[in-house]
């Protein structure tokens, strides 16, 4: 072998090299892309690589092969990729544009008659020629020429037209679809025009590009770049295109910000808040960018800003740094939500609020008296307790209040259900009893008088359950140590306990019906005397009835409190029942709570021109 024919085997060797490797190099790619996309859009460009495989690996057989007939078969046979490449590129474009409705089966057997055709063309030795064929026989190490018949430019103008069009196609679609994708298409484009210029200048027969189609080795940096997107960049993933969609509709305010907090992307949303343009908005710093005269507060609330009209505007800042594949930190991703309506909306509802809990607490205020009198000889204390966090209004009432300069009064009681109205309710009986109550009068008496006045002013679906009773402490000429005398009547309510001088403790009281439900109730007087020491303990179901799972307080426990806390003053016995309560329930408990204690100490009402005991009326 001589120089010259040495010199054209290198060439050849190197050609067939390059040929070869491109082949492997898009069979790999072609691998890896049906390893990692099992969708129709993946199969399709695996499809496409496996071809220019294909084209390359036959090409570089045709290059490399010794015998003249083997170099002519490995030429035809590499148009098998050939004419397989630009149907599989077109099917790709149409799937990855959303444009997949239209891969149908009939278009896909469209797209194959002309590959089919051109094959069977090649294959039948009449026509073989029509497409291809070598000028004279070539030598071992010579580079063949091939002259083309007009099948092959019926083929290369089939091939051209998907080639192009699909291409168009795809980057068109990227430069509408997303603004920061059009770089990238600019270099997809360039690279499918690559493998296309080269096989458009062979097949032109310009220059040396005659004598060696590089068509499949260049359309490795084409393939390669489509996986690097596919995979690396999601370029061919419509996710990044739907998010930057999202994104450039979105009534928030985005700024993507670099390592050195300048602006390098803003939305729609963003360039109208700010009141620049995007071009001035872009490479600036945040901190030039904002005006410190429009900020009114930046808090836990958000960024409060003034706006033009003299009102305020607020926004929810999110921050959400960006990393990159080394998880170091890249830029930073602020969005500024307007929450305007939704504060002045919570504030609205906390006005709301405030002043329903200031109405309530009015309300409540009326059910109770601000002091309790003192009645001579006795303690009196009480503990009123509304349901939950007290915002809601209840029908629990107590009161103690002056007959004659003998004779206290007191009551407690419940109106059924929660609200305005029972609150009217209540305050309805608790008035009308004290209008009506007379020292002459008995308890039992004056709570049928209470009962017709609730009948005629009182929904039928209201009631009242209560105590009432009478306080009569020993005059001055009673014995030392007298009893307390008292007369009680129950309206539909629990008994009384009473603390007995030897620890144990009894219910008093004889049940009647509550008021409000029936024109001629059944009530009864009861009549009862304290020693001194002894404690009665009147109540609310909201004590006995509080909660813990399925146990309930019971009289048995306050019995047991009662006790349990027998040389307490009233006061510090009714604190310790409502601290055991709460420890039972809760902190806030399920139902109104209203309680009245009065421990007889055995001292007498001592008569004469000054007296020796004050009222303090309640307001």
């Amino acid at each position: 072998m001589d120089e010259p024919e040495r010199g054209r085997f290198r060439v050849l060797t190197l050609l067939a090299t390059l040929m070869a490797g491109a082949g492997l190099v898009l069979a790999a790619l072609a691998a890896y892309v049906a390893w990692r996309r099992g969708t129709a859009m993946g199969w399709s460009l695996a499809v496409m690589l496996v071809a220019v495989a294909w084209w390359g690996t036959a090409y570089a057989v045709e290059l490399s092969a010794d015998s003249w007939a083997v170099r002519s078969r490995w030429g035809d046979l590499k148009y098998v990729g050939i004419v397989t490449l630009a149907p599989a590129w077109l099917v790709f474009v149409l799937q990855y544009t959303g444009r997949g409705r239209l891969v149908t089966r009939r278009l896909v057997a469209l797209l194959a008659i002309p590959p089919a055709a051109a094959l069977a063309v090649l294959a039948v030795p009449a026509t073989h020629d029509l497409v291809r064929s070598y000028s004279g026989t070539p030598g071992a190490h010579e580079l063949p020429h091939v002259e083309t018949g007009p099948v092959f430019w019926a083929i290369f103008a089939y091939n051209n037209l998907l080639l192009v069009g699909a291409t168009v196609l795809f980057v068109a679609s990227m430069v509408r679809l997303a603004r920061t994708y059009r770089r990238m298409s600019v270099v997809l484009l360039c690279s499918a025009l690559l493998p296309w210029a080269a096989n458009i200048l062979h097949n032109l027969e310009v220059g040396w590009f005659t004598l060696i189609d590089l068509t499949p080795f260049a359309f490795t940096v084409t393939g390669g770049l489509l996986v690097w997107g596919l995979f690396e960049e999601r370029l061919v993933d419509l996710a990044p295109l739907a998010r930057s969609a999202v994104v450039e509709s979105m009534a928030d305010a985005v700024f993507v910000l670099d390592a050195f907090e300048r602006v390098v992307d803003v939305n729609p949303a963003a360039v109208a808040l700010s009141g620049r343009t995007r071009g001035q908005l872009i490479g600036r710093r945040v901190s030039d960018l904002m005006d410190t005269s429009e900020i009114v507060e930046v808090g836990p609330s958000g960024l409060v800003l003034a706006d033009g009209a003299g009102g305020q505007r607020t926004f929810d800042v999110s921050q959400q740094p960006l990393t990159d594949i080394a998880g170091r930190t890249a830029g930073e991703l602020v969005v500024l939500r307007e929450v305007t309506d939704r504060v002045r909306d919570q504030q609205h509802l906390q006005q709301v609020l405030d002043d329903r809990s200031r109405v309530a607490a009015t309300l409540q205020a009326s059910m109770v008296p601000t002091r309790l009198p003192v009645v001579p000889g006795c303690e009196v204390a009480s503990r009123y307790v509304p349901a939950g966090d007290g915002g809601e209004i209840g029908g629990d009432f107590l009161d103690v209040f002056p007959l004659d300069e003998g004779t206290w009064a007191f009551v407690l009681g419940d109106v059924s259900g929660k609200g305005a109205e029972a609150a009217a309710v209540s305050a309805a009986t608790r008035y009308t009893l004290r209008a009506l109550a007379g020292p002459f009068l008995s308890p039992a008496s004056t709570l049928r008088e209470v009962n017709a006045v609730l009948q005629a002013q009182t929904e039928s679906e209201r009631h009242c359950t209560l105590v009432h009773g009478h306080l009569r402490p020993p005059h001055e000429h009673d014995a030392p140590g007298a009893p307390l005398r008292m007369v009680i009547s129950l309206a539909g309510h629990h008994w009384p306990l009473v603390l007995r001088a030897d620890g144990e403790v009894e219910e008093v009281g004889t049940l009647g019906t509550a008021l409000a439900l029936f024109d001629d109730p059944e009530l009864h007087d009861a009549e009862i005397e304290l020693a001194p020491g002894e404690v009665l303990c009147v109540f609310t179901d909201g004590l006995v009835e509080a909660r813990r799972g399925r146990d309930q307080f019971g009289s048995e426990r306050v019995a047991e409190l009662l006790h349990t806390y027998r040389d307490l003053s009233a006061d510090a016995m009714a604190g310790a029942v409502l601290d055991a309560v709460r420890a039972f329930h809760g902190e806030e408990l399920g139902d109104d709570l209203a309680m009245l204690l009065v421990r007889y100490d055995g001292a007498r009402d001592v008569r004469g021109g000054d007296r020796a005991y004050r009222l303090l009326e309640t307001s």
